[in-house]
């Protein structure tokens, strides 16, 4: 009770000031009032929308047809508190963003709120890109967006139905006429709502007679990979672990992770990535890597 009446003081001290002011040490806002305020701002423009808290920087829109969309405000945080953008700037891009999907066809809207982001290995691309050449046509262009996240990895874009995963190509992207960087951020807050809506959690892992740090993460048998760069997923290591620790996704639905410190649980799971991958479904990478705070950086053994 009296955490939320702070909290309502200080929203009624910023709101005649955030507009036209910068952040200073002394003003600056803290993430529970900087997502009050937005959303007190956002509601002005987005009216027959409504727009529910479900976290610090963490919103909820549900659209006047139903659709709802989760947004996340890190970013934009970021970008008010350390590089001192004015929230009135920060506010409007924001919203703006919002305001666009709200003018999408009902079907590109349901897509939307599908999308998720999809971690696939490189030699992905190259087999599909080898085929299409062997097709005779080297004119045909890849027809799926990705982007690199490191020299093995590749992030995609799925829209997730219930009768099956289709990656997003240059048609969709033209269809929904939404940024890639936009739709790229909607899918990891979509992923992010739906491991929070199925509890993904880690689960210790216990030999028979043996004591272990091994961790394996669970989620859906589908995301659990791609969850690695998620917000959720980097929040659930800080409540598990207390430093960096290491980690290996050889498929998709495989995460396994150690404290770093843990030397002989690191080789282990090390080496179950790498002899394992070859023979895995749906394979990521045979590589394990340090994590800290959402980076990863590959391990040289």
């Amino acid at each position: 009770m009296k955490k939320a009446l702070l909290v309502s003081i200080v929203m009624g001290l910023f709101s005649s000031l955030y507009a036209n002011s910068s952040p200073s040490s002394t003003s600056l806002l803290s993430e529970q009032a900087f997502t009050q305020a937005y959303v007190k701002e956002a509601q002005k423009h987005l009216k027959d929308a409504k727009l529910k808290v479900t976290g610090d920087l963490s919103i909820e829109i549900t659209y006047d047809k139903g659709m709802t969309t989760s947004t996340d405000l890190t970013n934009s945080y970021l970008r008010y508190s350390q590089e001192k953008y004015l929230l009135e700037d920060v506010f409007a891009d924001h919203i703006n963003s919002s305001k666009s999907v709200n003018l999408l066809t009902d079907e590109s809207k349901l897509q939307i709120s599908q999308l998720r982001p999809v971690i696939k290995p490189i030699t992905y691309i190259e087999g599909l890109t080898a085929k299409i050449n062997e097709s005779g046509d080297k004119n045909i262009p890849f027809p799926f967006y990705y982007e690199p996240i490191n020299d093995e990895l590749v992030l995609m874009l799925a829209i997730d139905t219930p009768a099956s995963i289709q990656f997003v190509g240059k048609e969709k992207l033209d269809e929904l006429n939404l940024p890639a960087e936009q739709l790229k951020q909607i899918a990891k807050t979509n992923l992010d709502s739906h491991l929070k809506k199925i509890d993904a959690k880690f689960q210790k892992i216990e030999p028979e007679n043996e004591s272990s740090n091994l961790h394996m993460f669970v989620a859906d048998d589908n995301y659990e990979a791609s969850a690695v760069f998620s917000d959720y997923f980097r929040q659930q290591v800080k409540a598990t672990f207390n430093g960096p620790v290491g980690i290996v996704f050889p498929n998709r639905s495989s995460v396994l992770v150690v404290p770093l410190d843990d030397e002989a649980g690191l080789y282990q799971i090390a080496v179950f990535a790498y002899s394992e991958f070859p023979n895995l479904s749906y394979n990521v990478s045979p590589f394990a890597y340090t994590y800290h705070d959402g980076e990863l950086k590959r391990i040289q053994f």
